[in-house]
């Protein structure tokens, strides 16, 4: 079993048992911890630190603050005399402080009292106030008690709802995406040697920790495409001398030299015409190649430091994508 998929059981567990109230708090919130450390979710894991062990204090003996900020956010904050705070009980304080307090509500009581004299009513007036007030303040104090408790019970099953939406959504994007790679995946096969050794630079350079290969990563996809752009364009078009190309809405293009997006449309609108089902990957490939050269340009001036191993992802997925649609549009 993955790490992945006891995360996911663990999910399971903290939902069912809170909805079926069949464990308690303090146990939903340990495998929260789980959850959290088997998806590798270290604001997570932080938080529910402190939710288990306490939240840290300084030497006034307040709660240090990027700790308060946490609590705060996590929902246990209340004004009180126009002040912000929060409480600081953890689930397991909670749980016992609560039959505790039940315990004593029951031992709260004038039964079996018995009293005598001239002041008889008056001891029994004040002994059932007492008895009163004390079982009052009590019942109160339980109340708060259930409300806070309650208020981690519900941050816990929310983490554990959106941790089983976020895995579930991936297994589904992983499956599509397998699927689609089964797919296309041979037709890579029928690009160029030269071309293939680019698509291989693409993942080493993704697999790195080094910040500037992911910019070189994003090079590699636009040389990558320019250099299907040719291959494709010299198998379409042959014997193509013009360095203008008429598309069908009437617009004219240079696909002359280096003009690759445009030799890419020009051999999409062809193969496109061939294809008995319409399809927008013309578009979707002059969108990644405007966004990718949009990145670099930002990069150029300064505007975007770095590329960032996100960015180098999402360009590698697109581009994965892209070129199987054009490549799997040659057998349509």
């Amino acid at each position: 079993m993955t790490k992945t998929e006891k995360a996911l059981e663990a999910c399971e567990k903290v939902l069912n048992g809170i909805e079926d109230n069949a464990i308690t708090v303090t146990s939903a919130l340990l495998l929260c911890l789980k959850i959290a450390r088997l998806l590798n979710d270290t604001d997570a894991i932080i938080w529910l630190q402190y939710e288990y062990g306490g939240y840290p204090r300084n030497q006034d003996g307040h709660i240090q603050q990027d700790a308060w900020r946490i609590a705060w956010k996590k929902g246990r904050g209340y004004v009180e005399d126009g002040k912000e705070l929060v409480f600081s009980e953890i689930a397991s304080e909670l749980e016992e402080k609560i039959v505790a307090q039940r315990s004593a509500v029951n031992n709260f009581t004038t039964q079996g009292t018995s009293v005598s004299g001239e002041w008889a009513a008056i001891a029994m007036d004040k002994l059932t106030m007492t008895v009163s007030n004390s079982t009052g303040a009590l019942v109160r104090q339980i109340a708060l008690s259930e409300k806070r408790l309650s208020i981690l019970k519900s941050k816990y099953y929310d983490f554990a709802l959106e941790k089983q939406i976020e895995i579930s959504f991936g297994n589904v994007a992983t499956t599509v995406f397998s699927e689609y790679r089964a797919r296309v995946e041979n037709e890579f096969s029928k690009i160029s040697k030269e071309n293939l050794l680019k698509l291989q630079a693409i993942e080493d350079k993704i697999n790195s920790d080094n910040p500037e290969l992911y910019s070189q990563a994003l090079t590699t996809c636009r040389r990558l495409f320019e250099g299907t752009a040719k291959e494709l364009f010299d198998k379409y078009f042959p014997d193509y001398k013009d360095k203008k190309y008429t598309t069908k809405s009437g617009k004219e293009i240079d696909v002359s030299g280096e003009h690759y997006k445009n030799k890419l449309s020009a051999v999409i609108e062809r193969l496109e015409d061939k294809s008995p089902s319409k399809s927008m990957v013309g578009s979707n490939v002059i969108y990644l190649l405007d966004w990718m050269d949009n990145l670099t340009d930002l990069q150029c001036k300064g505007v975007h430091h770095e590329v960032t191993r996100q960015d180098a992802t999402r360009c590698i997925i697109q581009t994965y994508i892209c070129l199987g649609d054009i490549l799997s549009l040659q057998d349509e």
